[in-house]
């Protein structure tokens, strides 16, 4: 995971492109660095959905679902 597609709170439809430096499930945060800029920002959540500010604007990002394991039946 290089880069997610930030959704805007409070613009619906607009985005924004940040490059991922950190992401830390456990910690419950995700450190971004804005493309071409040397803008770096941390959204903070609940290890589905992250949520951060940035210049005055509000962004979002919902992480995907980890994929239930299957369990090997021993036979």
């Amino acid at each position: 995971m290089n880069e997610i597609v930030l959704a805007d709170a409070d613009r619906e439809g607009e985005t924004m492109t940040a490059r991922v430096i950190r992401y830390d499930r456990e910690q419950r945060r995700v450190q971004l660095a804005v493309p071409n800029t040397t803008v770096v920002f941390t959204l903070y959540g609940d290890g589905e959905r992250f949520t951060g500010a940035l210049g005055g604007r509000s962004f979002y990002w919902d992480a995907p679902r980890a994929e239930p394991t299957k369990k090997r039946v021993k036979r």
